[in-house]
């Protein structure tokens, strides 16, 4: 593992955490104190609806949560093959602990089969866990399996079993944990050991389970008295988090900006951690600490679509709502035998990026990767090990398919939260999230057809069209000579207006009455307001409206 320093921007109304690795930004994450993430979060929800044609179930948490949440048929307790939740866990299958759910003993075939619409019914209240935040119009989506993570393990509340993470090398030092959690651990419940739990003291790890065990308890006393849902359990903020679950062995030290934060830290980690309380140490730069460690700067290239390769190659990374595509481009990469070697070096360089944008990204979902074309199968194949190595450091999990010939790679990778662009930009008013607007000459003659189109029903005796410069310019310098043709045909005057307040690829047409569509292809009128005109008798107005449409 390379050596790992977390850096910690907690002055301000957000908390900020950098991961780096050998100096290189490989995670970000940020926690808004008005927008906390719900990740993780145990409510008590009420079943709002069953849709058996989903096998799925929309969930109320209470008024907490804007929308409902959404729970799958497998995420139901008792609906599914638990043994699912342990992958990448080294578990017991013995006995009663062969990974049932509470109060029910079904087999892998009868549990497949079981249906929504016999676990559940509408009004019923159920215990959920937020497992993936709400991403756009989507809900939250929940589960009804439930852990409350330690330090060093995860207890299971609902599932008789104790698995220890793979990561642990040493099975004699796995033998061993399991044994000192079954020790501890009360019947019923189970716990997966944390890779965090590998060489540490044996009482650390059974005061982390019976504190555990604890809470649960407090937990069930606390849901007895909730009568309608809402929020049950909430998971420590950005910073502790940080330090339970990132706080490893490779990692150097937690420097943190905030004195309070970095006192909180230390409390923490002295009470749970105690080995690891000396890494966490107070910022004593002057200047900002995210631009001393230049993570300001790979955060703003983050955010672009090209990355540059230093060999003089580049990706270009387009992320759409399902599917994300990354190409392989050589640029200005020349190499020095012959083409097939050059495009071999391109690729291999590219699958250490791609693995670290997926990550700093945290790209998830299905993703498309267009390596630049190689005839030989022995490169496809080195370059298709050389990406699989490069993920192996990502927490996410990934699978990925063989290249093919045409050089594509299809691969998945989880998703439980938004990515970072989703999570620190917004759409563009200007383009509605196509990309794109359209080009000055097309919404020229786009207003020239409107105006012809609309000409004959406007009652003023001017047509008044605000739009961007650029587009006024050629307008008036270029299709002067039509717009006076139009000018004569409906006795009108056209009157084009140079506005330096309208969005690119946006016009008004004042005194009609039109529907325009907007870039979402939905049709809406535009409001409407009052604007004296010349020309008319004293005292008499007429009302215009505003016509907005876009490109």
């Amino acid at each position: 593992m390379p050596d790992s320093r977390l850096v910690v921007n907690a002055e301000g109304p957000e908390t900020r955490v950098g991961l780096l690795e050998e100096g290189l930004l490989v995670e970000y994450f940020v926690e808004r104190k008005r927008e906390r993430g719900i990740v993780g979060n145990i409510y008590k929800g009420r079943v709002k609806r069953v849709l058996p044609g989903m096998q799925a179930a929309f969930v109320d948490l209470g008024p907490d949560v804007d929308r409902n949440a959404y729970l799958y048929v497998a995420d139901v307790l008792g609906a599914g093959d638990e043994k699912r939740l342990f992958e990448g866990y080294d578990s017991d299958d013995t006995e009663d602990g062969a990974g049932k759910a509470k109060g029910s003993r079904l087999s892998k075939r009868a549990a497949a089969s079981r249906k929504i619409e016999d676990l559940l019914k509408e009004g019923q209240d159920i215990l959920v866990q937020i497992v993936k935040e709400p991403v756009g119009l989507k809900g939250a989506r929940v589960t009804g399996y439930l852990t409350l993570p330690g330090r060093h393990s995860v207890l299971m509340p609902t599932i008789d079993r104790i698995a220890v993470s793979r990561r642990i090398g040493s099975d004699r030092e796995r033998r061993r944990l399991r044994e000192l959690v079954d020790e501890v651990r009360p019947g019923g419940v189970g716990f997966i050991v944390r890779t965090a739990a590998e060489g540490a003291d044996g009482q650390e790890v059974k005061d982390d389970v019976e504190f555990l065990v604890r809470l649960w308890n407090e937990l069930g006393k606390k849901e007895a008295q909730m009568k309608k849902p809402g929020l049950l359990y909430s998971d420590l903020d950005m910073v502790l988090r940080c330090v339970r679950d990132l706080l490893r062995d490779d990692v150097k030290e937690i420097v943190i900006d905030s004195a309070e934060q970095h006192q909180r830290a230390r409390k923490f980690a002295s009470a749970f951690m105690p080995r690891y309380t000396e890494r966490i140490v107070p910022y004593e730069g002057r200047q900002p600490i995210f631009d001393a460690f230049g993570i300001e700067a790979a955060l703003r290239q983050a955010m672009g679509r090209k990355v540059p390769l230093q060999s003089g190659g580049h990706l270009v990374i387009e992320e759409g709502e399902a599917l994300t595509a990354i190409d392989v481009n050589t640029g200005s990469f020349v190499g020095k035998n012959d083409l097939e070697s050059t495009i071999t070096a391109n690729n291999l360089e590219a699958c250490r990026e791609v693995a670290h944008q997926l990550r700093l990204r945290n790209i998830g979902g299905i993703i498309v990767v267009d390596f630049v074309d190689m005839d030989k199968e022995a490169n496809r194949k080195q370059v298709w090990e050389a990406f699989n190595k490069a993920l192996e450091n990502d927490r996410a999990r990934a699978n990925v398919t063989k290249i093919s010939e045409l050089g594509l790679v299809e691969m998945t990778r989880k998703r439980t939260r938004e990515s970072l662009g989703q999570l620190l930009s917004e759409t563009c008013p200007a383009c509605g999230g196509a990309g794109g607007v359209k080009s000055k000459a097309t919404l020229a003659y786009e207003i020239i057809r409107e105006i012809r189109k609309l000409g004959g029903s406007v009652e003023a005796a001017t047509i008044q069209v605000e739009c961007p410069p650029d587009v006024a310019e050629i307008l008036e310098r270029e299709e002067r000579g039509y717009l006076d043709e139009l000018e004569k045909m409906f006795q009108k005057k056209v009157e084009i207006v140079a506005a330096q307040d309208i969005a690119p690829g946006h016009y008004r047409i004042a005194g009609t009455e039109s529907v325009a569509e907007d870039g979402a292809g939905k049709k809406g009128r535009a409001p409407r307001r009052k604007r004296s005109r010349g020309g008319r008798s004293a005292g008499k107005k007429k009302k215009a409206t505003e016509e907005a449409a876009e490109g």
